[in-house]
C-alpha cells in the first residue's frame, strides 16, 4: 500500500515535465524566448499508435532530451482549436495538414522562430516524419535535430 502514493507522486512530478507545454501559441513564444527548437507531436485521440507514442514521451531519457533541447507541443490532428501560425489562421487539423501529417503520430520540428526544419530522409527532403518510434529510435530522432545533424546527414543513417 505504501507503494501506491509513491508511484502517484512520481507520475505527478513527471507528467508536468513532459506535458508542460501543450498550447501551440505558448510553445512558439517559449521556444523563441528560450532559443529552443519545438518538437510537435501531431496525434489523434482515437489512434492507438498515438497513445503508444505518448508512453515513449514519458521515457526518462526522452524526457531529459526534450527538456534540454526542445519545447514540446502536442497538436490534435483532428482538433478544431483556432491557431495563428505564420500570419495565418488555422484550425488544429488544418495546421496538421499544413505540416504534412499523413498519419498518426507525426513528428515535426520547428526552429525557435517557428519555421519548419526540413531534413533528408531516404534521399528525399522532408518536413515531417510520420509513424511510431520506440524509445531508442525516438532518442536518435531527437538527437538528430538537437545536434543539428539534419543539416548534412540523412535521417536514415541514424536509425
Amino acid at each position: 500500500m505504501k507503494k501506491i502514493p509513491v508511484i502517484l507522486a512520481v507520475l505527478l512530478i513527471m507528467c508536468p515535465l513532459v506535458y508542460s507545454q501543450t498550447s501551440f501559441p505558448d510553445g512558439l513564444a517559449k521556444a523563441k524566448s528560450g532559443g529552443k527548437k519545438i518538437i510537435v507531436n501531431i496525434y489523434s485521440e482515437s489512434d492507438s499508435w498515438s497513445q503508444k507514442m505518448d508512453k515513449v514521451y514519458l521515457n526518462d531519457k526522452i524526457n531529459s532530451i526534450i527538456n534540454a533541447s526542445f519545447v514540446y507541443v502536442k497538436l490534435n490532428g483532428n482538433g478544431s482549436d483556432k491557431i495563428s501560425y505564420g500570419g495565418k489562421e488555422y484550425t488544429a487539423s488544418s495546421l496538421a495538414k499544413q505540416f504534412g501529417a499523413t498519419g498518426y503520430p507525426t513528428h515535426v520540428v520547428l526552429n525557435p522562430d517557428g519555421s519548419v526544419i526540413t531534413f533528408i530522409y531516404n534521399g528525399e527532403q522532408q518536413s515531417s516524419f510520420s509513424g511510431y518510434l520506440d524509445a531508442g529510435a525516438f532518442e536518435s530522432f531527437l538527437k538528430y535535430f538537437a545536434e543539428t545533424k539534419y543539416k548534412d546527414t540523412d535521417l536514415n543513417k541514424v536509425f
